[in-house]
């Protein structure tokens, strides 16, 4: 088995343009029938492959994630990256996970999908032709994200949302509500969490710290993370998990760092070589997909938590 992808374009509401590359098990005996077409057939061996999406950050361009993407095909997983293009606020217009900001309102939030790239997504993959065409396990989906990707993912832990969800991780992202949509300071905004989560932050998070003025104008200790796992999240089924990556900052995640777009300037050290938090990061997604869509118990999962490479976390 190999990993490779295919690339394709969706319709998002809201959205000037949306594209996805979808990463798949393949068939390494095929690739000299796809020596002048470069489609390579899927390795049906053990089809159809659970799918994870990976939700970007805002500006964060989706190839950043292609390592991650990979170590899910590795593990077993189909995994599929995006990017939409649209409105950003103040921040002009640029990449999104797709974010439907009236759903984020104070009399709303809660009531219906924040995300609307998901669904048009998970159509235009099971009306994918070629390699992976009736490949794909709709019945177990994890989304997960990163930064606002991760919020997103989040906020839409409900598998009346997306449909076939059986859990959500969060690297970087938070529910604690911006001020300009409408909130009072520092509120955090409980999720639906009808699915096992995982919430997952970095010990050295310069954009979190950077960004505090959004969220509040007191000085007590700013940590919307774990604020997240302790008051959003609403499961208590021993499921879900937090954990700190000891050594990680926000874009831990990517690899690599795209200093060109986005705030990476916020980070002191970007640590574009420390491979070990990325790799402790993959694990525990891994893990935890797993968890979800192939029945394990956690306890892989719980000990790769006791590792030096995780400064603190949770079970509940």
């Amino acid at each position: 088995m190999i990993p490779r992808s295919v690339h394709f374009a969706f319709d998002v509401p809201g959205a000037t343009a949306a594209i996805a590359t979808l990463h798949y098990p393949a068939d390494e005996r095929g690739l000299e029938e796809a020596r002048l077409t470069g489609a390579v057939a899927a390795d049906l061996s053990d089809a159809p492959w659970p799918l994870v999406i990976i939700m970007p950050g805002v500006n964060v361009g989706p190839d950043t994630y292609r390592w991650l993407a990979n170590r899910l095909v590795q593990a077993g997983y189909c995994a599929v990256t995006y990017q939409t293009i649209g409105d950003l606020g103040p921040a002009g217009s640029g990449i999104s996970p797709g974010m439907d900001m009236a759903a984020l309102a104070p009399d709303v939030i809660g009531t219906r999908s924040s995300a609307p790239a998901i669904q048009p997504l998970l159509r235009a993959l099971a009306d994918l032709t070629g390699p992976m065409h009736g490949s794909i396990d709709f019945d177990r989906v994890v989304v997960g994200g990163h930064s606002a990707g991760g919020t997103m993912a989040l906020h839409n832990s409900h598998p009346e949302w997306v449909p076939g969800l059986t859990g959500v991780f969060s690297f970087a992202g938070h529910t604690m509500i911006a001020t300009a949509l409408g909130h009072g300071e520092a509120t955090v905004v409980p999720i639906p969490s009808e699915v096992p989560i995982m919430v997952i932050s970095s010990a050295h998070d310069g954009v979190i710290a950077a960004s505090r003025d959004r969220y509040r104008s007191d000085k007590v200790d700013h940590d919307p993370i774990q604020r997240t796992f302790h008051e959003a999240v609403q499961r208590d089924e021993n499921d879900s998990w937090f954990a700190e990556i000891a050594e990680g900052n926000h874009f831990t995640i990517c690899d690599p760092v795209d200093v060109t777009s986005g705030r990476s300037f916020l980070e002191s050290d970007l640590r574009a070589e420390d491979t070990a938090s990325r790799d402790a990061l993959a694990q525990l997604i891994v893990a935890f997909a797993d968890q979800t869509c192939r029945d394990a118990n956690g306890g892989e999962l719980q000990a790769l938590l006791s590792s030096a490479a995780i400064s603190k976390w949770e079970r509940r």
